[in-house]
């Protein structure tokens, strides 16, 4: 899986796992609100949020394929703006 795919993943795992349904708040505009599905089906994926876990199942990258290419980038700024929102400096990862 290419990094910027696997980045999206765990963004998106993030949103579902650790705001759970937080994520609902997102619904307000249009076609966002179809994201929370969308996202609930990434908990097959929660296993690969794991340091040194094994590759992502079947299950997981076709739920990650199925993400939309609106909701995924709804979900990046919800992420990207969580440590602010929490009073926390932002998270900056290098590759």
């Amino acid at each position: 899986m290419a990094a910027p795919a696997g980045m999206s993943l765990l963004a998106a795992c993030l949103v579902v796992v650790a705001l759970g349904a937080g994520v609902a708040e997102a619904q307000g505009g249009g076609g966002v609100g179809q994201c929370v599905p969308q996202l609930n089906r990434l908990l097959a994926c929660r296993a690969y949020l794991v340091p040194g876990a094994p590759d992502p199942s079947a299950d997981c990258c076709g739920a990650l394929s199925a993400v939309s290419h609106e909701c995924a980038c709804s979900t990046m700024g919800i992420i990207s703006s969580l440590p602010g929102r929490c009073s926390l400096a932002p998270v900056n990862c290098s590759a």
